[in-house]
């Protein structure tokens, strides 16, 4: 079951602390210097739909993601060999539907009130159900034509822990609750978001677990499914758990990647399609039999809040199945049907009122299909991002622009346009495309095989960086490769633009994932920074290593004076694969500390 709403927003209260609260970067700053790029840009097909007028761009906008050719690399969305069913003209398409929904503790009590409405949205799957009665829940989920995912959570003792100490009772919690729901379940992952509600966090601890749950599972039915489950992001934490002993002992892995989705408004499209390429590199290097496990969302959403409007949710909801789909991602349950006792995240109020993002799953269900046909994606001259589906109204793309961009469309023929968050459809040959999301039914043939040959090269973002050498962010050039976390705060320093870290207690940066994903190797970190004026500056280097988040060990204090200073780091052990969507931070603790400007960072592959 889902946290409460304190503990889900725990993560979210880390990142804020390591810099990334209104994250995005500078958005408008992500061209870069060429010179850093091995990729080249490719325009929109003959047949295609052309790009006109950009209004609203940013100053110091030189264009973000271009298409771009290249060797496959840790990033590239081709067909995920765990989508299996039928192969048509080489794509292997599902066979199961992707929509799901998942449910909080209290919402899973009361699985009747709500269920009908949310089955008629055309989600066809179910995360969550309260264990102390799971014959009346699937009796409901069935009712509904719902398949159900469920989660093993067992502990005597309270707070919460892995019960390692406790495992012939572990072991028949799992046979007794199989046995309840025996040929009704065929899909249980181990635990709910670890290493959340468990006092003890030890990976081995969980691997134990793992190991006896498997064993458990399959000696009551070989053919019911374990999964192997994490908070976030956490690659390096499911890592450690295979390298304990779990190797071996699932069928499929589960993440909740919220933190990661939340950057996707700010232009964070490539990271967020990130995270299977990821997954299947550490799966590969760590349980290479279990490489091509299907990887599943099991939680994902947005709350509605005063910052955060049902227009919003609703385009969130939209940009995160599409992806999920387009990166292979055999279900996503979004977090959740109706509001629970973890806050406005639902599809439907606590009053079952419909929001936008209950009418945006009916018509993204209605317009791809119960089984959608993922073919490639388009990202035109860094403009706007598109995915393109075959469906049965001819090939079918869900688009969006840029942040803070309005791009003009041009279509060679009329195309059904149709706004997700109404329902609503009209025809045009032209449309001003805005970071709304839209879905555009019957596109020319010549764009969706624009899509297909994009599908299985780098996903860009301001190019392609798979072989450069180091990657650069400047507050004179912006993003070429490593992208700061959070609105700039841009200013001229002797006339030299700088970004003024002041306002904040960390800055936090992502690499590219094409530069380096995963991967241990050597780097150099290398920043020109300045103190703001006489009081102390100085911060931390965290970043992402095989044990997660650490620190280099030293604080680094910003020499006085009014020079620019060259500051360098070496890592050795560097394992980036953005548990909450960043991979290093400046830390300064606090506003105190944070006094100061950087004029340019730079991460070298030694």
């Amino acid at each position: 079951m889902s946290a409460p709403y304190a503990l889900r927003l725990a993560p979210w209260l880390l990142c804020a602390l390591a810099g990334c609260v209104d994250a995005g970067g500078d958005t408008g700053a992500t061209g870069g210097p060429a010179s850093t790029s091995t990729g080249t840009s490719a325009g929109t097909s003959d047949g295609g739909p052309t790009t006109g007028t950009q209004t609203g761009a940013p100053t110091t906008s030189s264009g973000e993601p271009t298409t771009a050719s290249g060797s496959t690399t840790t990033a590239t969305t081709g067909t995920d060999s765990t989508s299996t069913g039928e192969d048509t003209g080489g794509f292997v398409d599902p066979v199961e539907s992707p929509w799901g929904i998942a449910s909080s503790h209290s919402s899973s009590q009361i699985l009747d009130v709500w269920a009908a409405p949310i089955a008629a949205t055309g989600v066809t799957w179910l995360r969550g159900i309260d264990n102390s009665d799971p014959e009346a829940r699937l009796d409901t989920a069935e009712a509904n034509g719902w398949q159900v995912a469920g989660i093993l959570y067992y502990s005597k003792q309270s707070p919460g822990t892995f019960p390692v100490d406790d495992l012939p009772g572990w072991t028949d919690f799992i046979t007794t609750l199989l046995g309840k729901t025996l040929g009704r379940v065929y899909h249980w992952e181990v635990w709910n978001e670890p290493p959340n509600f468990t006092e003890n966090k030890s990976p081995a601890a969980y691997a134990t677990i793992v190991q006896a749950a498997y064993d458990a599972v399959k000696a009551v039915d070989p053919a019911v499914q374990v999964g192997l489950a994490a908070q976030s992001n956490h690659v390096n934490w499911l890592e450690q758990t295979i390298l304990a002993g779990a190797a071996g002992h699932f069928d499929y892995v589960t993440v909740h990647p919220y933190e990661i989705l939340g950057l996707v408004d700010d232009g964070w499209e490539a990271e967020y399609m990130s995270i299977v390429p990821t997954l299947r590199k550490m799966l590969a290097a760590r349980d290479p039999d279990n490489a091509d496990a299907p990887v599943w969302f099991t939680e994902i959403g947005q709350p509605v809040t005063a910052e955060i409007t049902p227009e919003q949710q609703a385009n969130t909801l939209i940009k995160a199945y599409t992806m999920a789909i387009a990166q292979g991602v055999t279900r996503v349950h979004w977090f959740e049907g109706r509001d629970g006792d973890s806050g406005p995240f639902g599809l439907l109020t606590g009053d079952d009122e419909p929001r936008l993002s209950y009418t945006a799953m009916t018509t993204l269900v209605a317009r791809l299909g119960s089984l959608p046909k993922y073919r490639g994606w388009l990202v035109p001259d860094g403009q706007y991002h598109g995915f393109v589906f075959a469906t049965d109204e001819g090939p079918t793309m869900v688009a969006w622009a840029r942040p803070k961009l309005t791009v003009d469309l041009t279509f060679p023929a009329p195309v059904q346009i149709v706004d997700p968050r109404t329902g609503e459809a009209s025809e045009a040959t032209v449309y001003a495309l805005t970071g709304a999301p839209m879905i555009f039914v019957g596109v020319a043939e010549e764009l969706l095989a624009e899509a297909i040959a994009n599908r299985t090269q780098p996903f860009p973002w301001g190019g392609d960086f798979t072989d450069a050498p180091s990657i650069t962010y400047s507050a004179a050039d912006g993003d070429s490769g490593l992208h700061p976390l959070g609105e700039a705060k841009l200013v001229t320093i002797d006339g030299v633009p700088a970004r003024d870290i002041g306002s904040r207690p960390a800055q936090s940066f992502t690499v590219d994932p094409n530069f380096m994903s995963y991967d241990t190797a050597p780097l150099r970190i290398e920043a020109v920074l300045r103190r703001n004026g006489a009081q102390s500056a100085g911060f931390n280097l965290k970043y992402e290593g095989v044990d997660g988040y650490k620190s280099t060990g030293a604080w680094y204090t910003i020499p006085e004076g009014e020079d620019w200073v060259t500051k360098t780091w070496d890592i050795d052990d560097p394992q980036f694969v953005g548990k909450w969507g960043y991979n290093f931070a400046f830390d300064s603790d606090s506003t105190q500390h944070s006094q100061y400007s950087i004029r340019s960072v730079t991460v070298t592959k030694l």
